[in-house]
């Protein structure tokens, strides 16, 4: 119980953490990353800087000028959200570490994707590497599940969703889902299956009630990759 009460406040301070890297990433594609305030900072500063921490307050707005630097409170609020799914499903070890990390950059991911439709390099990337190092950790150390299955499952993924990508997903969406693939592939073929059903048929549930709501039309494009995220996380939680 104390475990699953922390790891939640553990997600708010990681948010915090985060913030910079989501506000620096959440621009059109092409455009560099860049955290500043326009007001009393005209020049960027770098991501991971003291500076950036101290401009990009949970409050959204900047220290110093107090002028609006991105939704208040949003990114440590889905980090926390992430952290408590993930503290919910009761795993530990190396296993759990990896669902973690991939929580941790699932949630900038999602809220990157919702604002500008783009899933940059920048994290997918680390994202896909830390999991398969982490799930080869847990693998040496003898814990439940299997390596052999989440590198199968995988690249069972990224073909279905190379192939896909030649429509209306992106590579991004692609790079994703392969990394968290092989997180549920590491627990069960049928975790990683219901994770990509759920994630389909959430975002067919939005988009129908955008459509119906006439917030959007059949024309409109929906960014997948926070269905992608959010249905994948919360397969463990379906499959206990």
């Amino acid at each position: 119980m104390l475990y699953q009460f922390l790891m939640p406040l553990l997600g708010l301070v990681a948010g915090s953490a985060l913030r910079p890297v989501v506000v620096a990433l959440a621009v059109p594609a092409g455009q560099p990353p860049s955290v500043a305030c326009p007001n009393c900072s005209p020049l960027p500063a770098p991501v991971w800087s003291m500076q950036a921490l101290r401009l990009l307050s949970p409050g959204g707005r900047c220290r110093a000028c107090r002028a609006p630097l991105g939704a208040a409170w949003l990114p440590e609020l889905t980090t926390a959200a992430a952290f408590a799914a993930v503290a919910a499903s009761g795993t530990g070890g190396w296993y759990a570490a990896a669902q973690y990390w991939l929580a941790l950059l699932g949630s900038a991911l999602l809220l990157i994707d919702s604002a500008v439709q783009r899933l940059p390099n920048a994290l997918t990337l680390p994202a896909a590497v830390g999991t398969l190092t982490l799930l080869t950790v847990a693998s040496a150390q003898h814990e439940h599940g299997s390596l052999v299955r989440a590198l199968a499952a995988a690249a069972a993924t990224g073909v279905l969703f190379s192939l896909l990508a030649l429509g209306n997903l992106g590579m991004g969406d692609a790079k994703v889902a392969v990394s968290l693939s092989a997180l549920l592939g590491w627990h069960s073929w049928q975790a990683a299956l219901l994770g990509l059903v759920m994630s389909f048929l959430l975002m067919g549930a939005v988009a129908g009630f955008l459509l119906v709501a006439r917030r959007t039309t059949r024309k409109s494009t929906l960014a997948f990759g926070p269905f992608l995220i959010i249905g994948m996380l919360a397969a463990p939680l379906a499959s206990s």
